[in-house]
């Protein structure tokens, strides 16, 4: 028994798990979260600041740690589709593949952490000067069940904060 479950249960969890992940990089692709992921959450944001700027901190991923505090490192070559990055969010250590660039509209990417797999999406609007800002995320895997929603919530809207605050210097 392991927390409650049997053998056979985290196996067949497992290979269900397996399955679902080939469907990942295509849904992110699309600029989509895994609606049928255990965890889950989308958060928007107005940004007082032109879809350049937003856009320009956005995609600058080797230096989110400089304007998100819970990254503590993060190794990238270069910002492109298919492009492989890791990332330390707190104790956790993330293996992420870009999987769609859209100037000044999305990027999103996969991760996966720990036997959590993760899609991640980043959506942005022009508004005038403003910038309509998107993100979600859906989370998938047996350690899941020790990640709650609000944990995710209260992350994305972190995200948001913390661009929001950057942009609008």
């Amino acid at each position: 028994m392991i927390f409650g479950l049997t053998v056979k249960s985290v196996f067949l969890l497992k290979t269900h798990t397996s399955s679902e992940m080939k469907t990942l990089g295509p849904l992110a692709k699309e600029g989509k979260i895994n609606q049928d992921a255990s965890v889950r959450d989308s958060q928007s944001a107005i940004i007082n600041a032109p879809v350049e700027k937003v856009w320009q901190i956005l995609s600058d991923i080797s230096n989110w740690f400089k304007w998100n505090d819970e990254i503590k490192s993060i190794a990238i070559d270069k910002v492109e589709v298919g492009a492989n990055f890791t990332w330390t969010v707190g104790n956790n250590t993330i293996k992420s593949t870009i999987r769609q660039i859209k100037e000044k509209e999305m990027i999103s990417w996969t991760g996966n952490t720990m036997g959590i797999k993760v899609i991640h999406v980043w959506k942005l609007e022009a508004d005038g000067n403003q910038t309509i800002v998107t993100t979600e995320e859906s989370m998938q895997g047996f350690f899941t069940l020790f990640f709650s929603h609000q944990k995710l919530h209260s992350s994305l809207l972190n995200w948001l904060d913390r661009l929001r605050e950057t942009a609008e210097e």
